[in-house]
């Protein structure tokens, strides 16, 4: 065997005795394969150095759990408009070579196929993947507003046709090897172990092979045909796509305007020719800068505290409290982390709501085909329950989900630590409250910590951790640990109450809330917020939230940092007739009472709340409220050190509050904006209604930094 390896390049190759070349990628000093600039040249000089007899090429990964992550954009920063061509061209020839080489190619994937990982395995002959849930394909070039760049879209239109190329593109999601396999874009699904085997069938039985592909292809390809060049079909398509929100509103996403724009090109040279135009005019646009500012961002989190977290595997959690937060806890924990959970409640309802709620949760990934029975059962065979502290005695990790009162979350820490063993840790489910206080009662105040995740469990990415000043490293990195085996994205926070999400969330959906006391509508208040970026109006977010939740946690958050916490005076109205919102379907809106979906504003909630619909104001000026109410206290927790720094914050206010992505995350706009014109209208603002919009302190010096550097 021999073989070729530049310690500079990402790539290996070597030769066996059968002549079937094997290109191995593995970029150095990274954890993940992610291609830079370089890769072109490097790769397309191997591929150049193949002997003439070489019978077949396998291109395959040397990282565990990665085939190529994509494509690190920091290496094209700088360059012109001019530069960015050449670059592109070179792709282009680079994938035109890899599918004019004159013997079978084969990309073996286990992994992480993104972006230009998955724009090479298709330019590949077959593609074989592993039936590993890690493996997984995406093109999530939009969401760094962006697009392909490597033949990407013309291969999906090709290969899945148009339809589908639509979905894949402008939602960027991930999407499972057996829904590739289906989509024709994965020729077989195998074990791991069987991967290299399969691939030499390939060339050992490729006269077999490519016939009977090759039928299959070209029928496809006949369909796919005659579906693209149908008219009215295309015009559909097209119309339906933009009309869709795949991530928001397309105005704000260019990106989704281009991909439309390349996918109508008729010929595979012409959309070739407008995806490199489209990736030449987006890549040094503002919309792109913040989205991929935010993009590395997630990155340099998820790398920072999985390396910070590197530790064992939590093996067993117990939850002490049932209901609808237990209930989503025991979820995500036998969904992603499959360990055993065992809930304790006092009252064995909430133990039945939480096994027949994740039981709904993970009934409804069955139907969508995530799961199959077989694993779903497996994973409720993992719950259990029960009204005493019975069983997991060895429960390495304990999480209360109960009141959100401080004496009763101390009673639980106290009896938890007589039950459970020294190396325990418990965490704390607390929104508002100080995880000092808690742990003040505790005989082992290091094994404690805060857990705040955010409502509905199931659907929120982010979970914030919050140690306390004698939380031990070992406790820190746990915690971390199992976030991620969770499947969540951590976030460390200082130990104040309302931590972070909370502190800039709640004035924003009060202010919504006073705005729908002051006689604007339900849906004109949320749609004013969507029309902004948000993904979801204030007023459901509240019925989200839960408004009880919302009710029990302002004494506290107004105690310590006051009017902008205020409980508003019409909020008894409705907690008095008992609107909790979306968990018992009585709030703002009426909910489906099979499926639990958002249907219609509920009219009655204005003559609950005693009030009149006017709509005085206009839209902007809702937003105008809304947006400087969570900005004064974002900039009060930079000021505070709630956070560590404003990318996290930003990047926070995103996952955590759904603050609109393309505009860079809650800091990102306050720079935007400049603190001066914040500063100007929050004094405008306290004039028009009251005390709560006074600028803090941290945004008055900011504005006055502002004035002399100009």
């Amino acid at each position: 065997m021999t073989e070729q390896n530049n310690q500079l390049s990402p790539f290996t190759l070597s030769i066996d005795d059968q002549q079937i070349a094997c290109l191995l990628i593995n970029v150095q000093d990274k954890k993940r394969n992610t291609l830079s600039v370089d890769f072109v040249a490097q790769l397309d000089q191997l591929l150049t150095s193949l002997p003439a007899g070489t019978k077949g090429l396998i291109l395959q990964s040397a990282k565990e759990n990665n085939f190529i992550q994509g494509f690190d954009l920091n290496s094209l920063i700088g360059k012109s408009d001019l530069q960015l061509e050449a670059f592109i061209n070179q792709v282009h020839q680079l994938i035109e070579k890899i599918q004019n080489l004159p013997f079978p190619t084969v990309a073996v994937i286990h992994g992480a196929c993104y972006g230009i990982g998955l724009e090479l395995a298709l330019a590949c002959r077959y593609r074989i993947a592993s039936d590993d849930i890690t493996t997984q394909f995406a093109m999530p070039q939009v969401r760094s507003g962006i697009v392909p760049f490597a033949n990407g879209s013309s291969f999906l239109v090709e290969r899945v046709g148009l339809k589908n190329a639509l979905s894949f593109l402008l939602s960027g999601d991930k999407l499972d090897v057996h829904t590739m396999q289906s989509l024709n874009c994965v020729d077989a699904v195998v074990p791991r172990s069987l991967l290299t085997v399969t691939a030499y069938e390939y060339f050992a039985q490729k006269t077999l092979v490519a016939k009977t592909l090759s039928q299959t292809a070209q029928l496809w390809q006949k369909v796919q045909s005659h579906l693209h060049n149908n008219r009215v079909t295309r015009h559909f398509l097209f119309d339906a796509a933009e009309n869709k929100e795949w991530l928001g509103p397309i105005d704000n996403y260019p990106a989704m305007f281009k991909i439309i724009e390349i996918l109508k090109q008729p010929t595979h040279q012409e959309r070739l020719n407008t995806e490199k135009n489209a990736f030449i005019a987006l890549f040094n646009s503002d919309n792109s800068r913040v989205l991929r500012n935010l993009e590395q961002t997630k990155r340099a989190m998820r790398l920072q505290y999985e390396t910070r977290g590197n530790v064992r595997d939590v093996n067993k959690l117990a939850i002490i409290g049932g209901g609808f937060m237990g209930a989503g806890i025991a979820y995500i924990t036998v969904r992603n982390a499959k360990i055993p959970v065992r809930i304790k409640d006092i009252h064995p309802s909430g133990i039945t709501k939480a096994l027949h709620m994740t039981h709904s949760l993970l009934q409804r990934e069955v139907s969508k085909k995530l799961l199959s029975s077989g694993q779903m059962q497996q994973m409720m065979y993992l719950i259990s329950g029960g009204e005493r502290f019975l069983a997991a005695p060895d429960a390495d990790f304990v999480i209360e989900a109960v009141y959100e009162e401080l004496e009763v979350k101390q009673r639980v820490l106290k009896e938890s630590e007589v039950f459970y063993g020294k190396n325990t840790i418990f965490a704390s489910n607390t929104s508002t409250l100080s995880i000092s206080d808690i742990a003040s009662v505790a005989n082992r105040p290091e094994n404690v910590i805060g857990f705040h995740y955010f409502s509905p469990i199931s659907q929120r990415k982010m979970l914030e951790i919050i140690p306390h000043a004698t939380t031990s490293e070992k406790t820190i990195a746990t915690a971390i640990h199992f976030a991620i085996q969770q499947g969540k994205i951590p976030l460390l926070v200082a130990d104040k109450p309302g931590f972070f999400v909370n502190r800039i969330l709640i004035p924003y959906l009060l202010e919504a809330f006073y705005c729908l006391c002051d006689g604007e509508a339900v849906d004109f208040v949320d749609r004013a917020l969507q029309e902004f970026g948000f993904e979801v109006g204030p007023l459901a977010m509240l019925d989200d939230f839960g408004l009880d939740l919302l009710a029990k946690m302002l004494p506290n958050l107004e105690r310590y940092y006051g009017k902008p916490f205020a409980v508003p005076a019409k909020l008894g109205n409705l907690l008095r007739d008992d609107r909790k919102g979306r968990k018992n379907k009585r709030g703002f809106y009426l909910y489906n009472s099979q499926t639990d979906e958002r249907t219609m504003v509920d009219k009655s909630i204005y003559y609950v709340m005693e009030t009149i619909s006017e709509n005085n104001l206009e839209s902007e000026q809702i937003v105008r409220r809304c947006i400087l109410m969570m900005l004064n206290e974002a900039a009060r927790c930079l000021e505070e050190g709630v956070i560590s720094n404003p990318d996290e914050g930003n990047m926070a206010s995103v996952l955590g509050v759904f603050f609109p992505e393309f505009r860079g995350g809650i800091y990102a706009y306050m720079q935007h904006i400049g603190a001066t014109s914040i500063v100007k209208a929050l004094n405008e603002h306290v004039k028009l209604y009251g005390e709560r919009f006074q600028p803090c302190e941290w945004l008055i010096n900011k504005a006055e930094q502002e004035r002399l550097n100009h």
